[in-house]
């Protein structure tokens, strides 16, 4: 206490940079949450090969004309690239991906993996 009254600070003034330090933190509260993707596409060359529903697990290999290869792993609502054969291996070890708006690429190969939609549209889709 005698540190308080060497720099003059009351007991009120310290509850109110206590409760300023802790609503800081509020605004965490209201940050929006990270959607999980439904769907996702792989492009090579920025067009479209194949279109995952990430509600099936499956395995599939992408064999390009000039050797290249990945194969592409979707379990449990995540996609990811298991296996290349690119020198560096940049999307092998960026892993499992989920949410809406990530990525894992390929340089090498052109190739890229895109968490498209965060929720599956079973409704119709009306057009005029």
């Amino acid at each position: 206490m005698k540190f308080l009254k060497e720099i003059k600070i009351k007991p009120l003034d310290l509850v109110i940079i206590v409760f300023l330090f802790l609503s800081s933190f509020s605004v965490l509260a209201f940050l929006p949450k990270a959607e999980a993707g439904a769907t996702a596409e792989v492009r090579v060359n920025g067009t479209v090969v194949k279109t995952f529903d990430l509600t099936q697990n499956t395995t599939w290999t992408y064999r390009a004309k000039n050797g290249n290869w990945n194969i592409i792993e979707v379990k449990d609502g995540k996609i990811r690239d298991k296996a290349d054969n690119s020198p560096d291996q940049i999307a092998v070890h960026k892993g499992w991906i989920s949410q809406v708006g990530q990525t894992a690429v390929c340089l090498p190969h052109s190739l890229v993996i895109e968490v498209m939609s965060g929720s599956k549209n079973d409704g119709v889709d009306y057009t005029t």
